[in-house]
């Protein structure tokens, strides 16, 4: 495996996360994961997204681990979601505002009813789609989206980068 650890941020990065990452970056070391840290700086996430991917398909990453920088998780991380043997998969996360709603989605679509998930099975399940605020995915998702959609991240219509790329990716 060569991991690009993704990070899109707008112009700064919460201490916590920070913490996070150095530990995560340590135990990588230590394991001896070949890894690289890229952080994509902008006002446009999308933006930033698209070119942390093009980044990873360019420069022969096999797996992504996308972190939002407000994110707090264990060095444990990768070997978490890795355990789960997917080739695109989330951990739990919320939104930033009251009231904390899941970034897991039975639907693309607020207006049904229990739209996002308020309870988790305690095993790997599927989603419609997720958050990419803690993901881990083979860069080939990444390359085969573009290669169809000639983006990955861009909005879609009441959807955002997120969600439009996991409506992307589930229609190949």
């Amino acid at each position: 495996m060569k991991l690009l650890i993704a990070i899109p941020a707008m112009d700064f990065m919460n201490t916590e996360f920070v913490k996070c990452l150095i530990s995560l970056s340590d135990k990588l070391k230590k394991d001896g994961v070949a890894f690289e840290v890229r952080i994509e700086a902008g006002t446009l996430v999308y933006l930033a997204r698209d070119k942390l991917a093009k980044y990873a398909i360019q420069n022969g990453f096999t797996r992504v681990l996308w972190l939002d920088s407000d994110m707090v998780f264990t060095d444990e991380l990768l070997e978490d979601l890795e355990f789960s043997g997917m080739n695109f998969v989330t951990g739990i996360a919320h939104g930033r505002r009251k009231p904390y709603l899941s970034c897991l989605f039975k639907s693309y679509y607020p207006e049904v009813k229990r739209y996002v998930y308020d309870e988790y099975p305690s095993n790997t399940f599927e989603v419609e789609a997720c958050g990419m605020a803690v993901c881990l995915m083979d860069v080939k998702i990444l390359k085969d989206v573009f290669d169809r959609f000639q983006t990955a991240f861009t909005p879609a219509v009441c959807l955002g980068e997120d969600v439009a790329f996991c409506d992307r990716a589930k229609k190949l």
